[in-house]
Parts: C-alpha cells; sequence; structure tokens
C-alpha cells in the first residue's frame, strides 16, 4: 500500500511519482483516455484499489498533476476556460503521445488530403468525414488544440479564433 500513500523521502517519491505517471501514461493509452478528472481521488479506480481498501490522497493527486506537469505528461485542460472548480483547477490533458507526435499526424493526414493552403475547423479534425479512421478522430478539442499549437510554433499553421467558444480554425501552411 506505499504506492497509494505519498513518501515522504525525497527520493522514495520522485520514484513513486514516475511510476504512477507511467501507469496513468499506460492505463490512458490502452483505454484511449485524454483527459483525467483529478479533483477526486475516489473518481476514478485508477486511483484506487478496491481489494485493498486504498486509494490516492487528495494531497498525493495534486503532487501528482504537478510531477506529470514538470515532466511535460500532462497539462491543465482547464486553464483556458477560466474556472476554478472546487477551489483549484480540475482536469489534466493527458500526453500519451506527445504534443509533437500529435502534430506530426495532423499534418500528415492535412498534406495527404490536399488541405495544405485550406482552412478547416477544429470539429472537422475531430469529427469530419476525412479525419475517420485517423489516431486523432474523437480527441478532445483541447488535445487537437495544444496539436495545433505546436504546428503554429512550427509555422506549419495558423489558428483563427472564431467568435464562440469552440469554433476554431486552422489553416494549414506549405513548408
Amino acid at each position: 500500500p506505499p504506492f497509494f500513500t505519498l513518501q515522504p523521502n525525497a527520493a522514495v517519491r520522485a520514484k513513486q511519482l514516475a511510476l504512477w505517471t507511467q501507469l496513468v501514461l499506460d492505463h490512458c493509452k490502452f483505454h484511449r483516455v485524454f483527459l483525467l478528472d483529478v479533483s477526486d481521488p475516489g473518481g476514478t479506480p485508477l486511483f484506487k484499489n478496491s481489494a485493498l481498501q486504498r486509494q490516492m490522497t487528495g494531497e498525493g493527486l495534486r503532487a501528482l498533476a504537478a510531477h506529470m506537469i514538470a515532466e511535460g505528461a500532462a497539462a491543465w485542460a482547464d486553464e483556458s476556460e477560466g474556472s476554478e472548480p472546487r477551489g483549484g483547477r480540475s482536469r489534466l490533458l493527458i500526453f500519451w503521445r506527445s504534443p509533437s507526435a500529435w502534430a506530426d499526424s495532423i499534418l500528415r493526414f492535412a498534406e495527404d488530403c490536399g488541405l495544405v493552403g485550406s482552412v478547416e475547423t477544429v470539429q472537422s479534425l475531430i469529427d469530419g468525414e476525412l479525419a475517420q479512421g485517423k489516431e486523432f478522430h474523437g480527441a478532445p478539442r483541447e488535445m487537437i488544440l495544444v496539436a495545433l499549437q505546436e504546428l503554429s510554433r512550427r509555422g506549419r499553421a495558423t489558428i483563427f479564433r472564431g467568435s464562440a467558444p469552440g469554433s476554431e480554425g486552422v489553416k494549414f501552411l506549405p513548408s
């Protein structure tokens, strides 16, 4: 059960958080989970073991979230929403695949489909007919936007903010 109890020794805690990070990444990849609610330790079976009657504490979950963010394995999904539910952020965007890898996948799709130079909605990348069967199809808007921001940093995309929330667009740029 020490796995569920945040360890006081710094070296042991670092190893514990690294093991938890890998467990979370593996679990999320296997189940294709992109967002985790970290406001309630008992809210997901990932953070509890009913057979042992143990679960991660809120403090442990906050430490894990901070560790995953510091390692680049996650980011706060609710940063852009301007909300602070229950006194703090609640949803982690889990990078079981790096934002750079998602960006590469979306760019390859745009090039293969002849979308370079055209404007597409973010929603069409999430659930559009052309995107069906692609690895990013069905991913949450937050994950797609992180990947598009990576493409923007590379100079391969321009993101347009719509007048309404969730109405973003993207123009794929030639290399």
